[in-house]
């Protein structure tokens, strides 16, 4: 106890030698450095008791920790233990625990892997680690009868680089057959569609064709959502316009999908969802439509007004649900009549044109706010139903006309294509 007190409240000399005096049983240390870790109401800190037992007695804990994880009674037990395991680093030892009948053990095994052999973000592959076996055992817990634990494969497997494509492509192409469909998800979740063969991709295809036979309007809520508005349905007409190309069949969640992937990690600007006609009018949705963004405004502002011209009206908005702010343009017969930033921001003033719209000033005053500023930041979703259609009130009793599809924009002929990935359809 002494020992654990210098620990928490000693000075450096103090908590040295209490580390030292500790591990100098070697086994005999583990179960009460492992005691300490799961009191919840010790005073030392966790990471302290988490690097004596990893780097100064790894060769001692590791197999006490698998034991004490495997049998852990709680929740936050579990969640102590399981990141003292996954620090390890141990590759060889993580590949046989991948076996093991706790499934916690495995998701935590599956998490040391990961740790330990990402390839993400630049970082080297791990020198000391055979990749082909690695992916070969990963595989088949694809379908662990764990949930936890096949997300966790699935996640690592997309982190393992190019490696793991032909060894997923196999699994496709041979079998077993309940490894297919989870093998073609991380296929396409680390290489994108180019990852697929022809034929899965031709599969994928009549998939979204059968499924858009009795698609069904949902809310397209994205987070960070950028839309514009065209009433009425004529989708070729629009695409033509914008100068969309590469047109592919979409369901509504695919569409949300796309737009989820697009709309995060930093704003992708090549591709776009169109929905059909739904209420009265065609939404196409992107970061693409953003009529505030610094880089897209005053592109928008022409399509827009270009829109208007042949629709009689057109409108383009943003919300950032998490207080990232609306932005708002209507235009009509070609004219702009309306258009507004509201991010708490000073290069707001910038992007005004026009004069508050009546239904601007009736939700003010309607709110009670006091000032303007506060109250913008909130209002694009109000204004798109008001004027339009919003894309986050769309749901079953949606009425819909014709298909959506998913298409490339004017931006990716410049700048490339978009990357894809595993999205649900």
């Amino acid at each position: 106890m002494d020992l654990f007190k210098a620990l928490a409240t000693g000075d450096g000399y103090e908590r040295e030698a209490a580390r030292v005096r500790l591990t100098a049983g070697g086994r005999a240390a583990v179960r009460p450095l492992l005691d300490e870790l799961l009191n919840v109401n010790s005073p030392v800190k966790t990471w302290e008791m988490e690097r004596l037992l990893v780097k100064w007695i790894p060769e001692h804990a590791y197999d006490e920790v698998l034991t004490a994880l495997a049998a852990a009674p709680d929740e936050e037990s579990r969640r102590r233990l399981s990141r003292v395991f996954s620090s390890f680093g141990r590759v060889d030892r993580y590949i046989e625990a991948l076996g093991h009948p706790a499934a916690s053990v495995r998701q935590s095994a599956a998490y040391g892997i990961q740790s330990a052999c990402s390839v993400d973000f630049g970082r080297e592959p791990n020198p000391d680690v055979d990749y082909g076996v690695l992916i070969d055992t990963l595989i088949p817990l694809l379908t662990d009868p764990d949930p936890d634990v096949a997300q966790r494969v699935t996640w690592v497997l997309t982190m393992l680089g190019p490696g793991a494509l032909e060894p997923l492509r196999r699994v496709r192409e041979q079998g077993p057959g309940r490894l297919r469909a989870p093998a073609l998800s991380v296929l396409a979740a680390l290489g994108g569609e180019e990852a697929l063969s022809a034929a899965d991709r031709a599969a994928v295809d009549r998939l979204i064709r059968i499924k858009l036979l009795d698609d069904r309007a949902r809310s397209l809520d994205v987070c960070f959502t950028s839309w514009i508005a065209v009433p009425g349905g004529d989708q070729e007409g629009i695409a033509a316009l914008l100068g969309l190309y590469e047109a592919r069949p979409a369901t509504f969640e695919l569409g949300l999908e796309v737009g989820a992937h697009d709309s995060h990690d930093g704003a992708e600007y090549g591709r776009v969802y169109v929905t059909p006609e739904v209420d009265g009018w065609t939404l196409v949705l992107g970061p693409w439509c953003s009529p505030t963004d610094e880089e897209r405004a005053e592109e928008v502002l022409r399509v827009v007004t270009e829109l208007s011209s042949r629709y009689g009206r057109a409108h383009a908005y943003y919300f950032g649900e998490q207080g990232g702010g609306s932005g708002w343009l209507v235009a009509e017969n070609g004219t702009v009549v309306r258009r507004c930033r509201g991010t708490w921001s000073d290069k707001d003033a910038a992007y005004g044109l026009g004069e508050p719209l009546p239904e601007e000033r009736a939700a003010f005053e309607e709110s009670g706010e006091e000032e303007w500023a506060d109250f913008a930041p909130y209002l694009a979703p109000e204004l798109a139903a008001a004027l339009a259609v919003s894309p986050f009130d769309l749901g079953p009793d949606t009425a819909v006309r014709g298909a959506g599809f998913v298409a490339l924009t004017p931006y990716a002929r410049e700048h490339g294509r978009p990357s894809t990935g595993a999205y649900a359809i």
